[in-house]
């Protein structure tokens, strides 16, 4: 019995710490995605690309990062 309970304490601090993972990489993508769709509204002059890659590279990103956050959400890591 105990070590089954120490295999659902452990599967829980995976999953905890899977989620945090996800939660903090669906930021930065939504980010790096937001970024792209918007530099120039913010004035960055450094950045000389094609704006349709920009674009699609900027839905990928928020959209990807959405993914992530939704998974993080659900915190189905374990198959049952």
């Amino acid at each position: 019995m105990a070590l089954q309970d120490w295999e659902e304490r452990k599967e829980k601090r995976y999953s905890i710490m899977h989620a945090i993972y996800d939660y903090s990489m669906g930021t930065v993508w939504i980010a790096i995605g937001l970024f792209f769709l918007l530099y120039k509204k913010f004035g960055v002059t450094w950045m000389k690309s094609d704006p349709v890659l920009d674009t699609i590279f900027g839905c990928l990103g928020v959209a990807y990062g959405a993914y992530r956050l939704y998974r993080g959400y659900q915190k189905k890591y374990f198959r049952k």
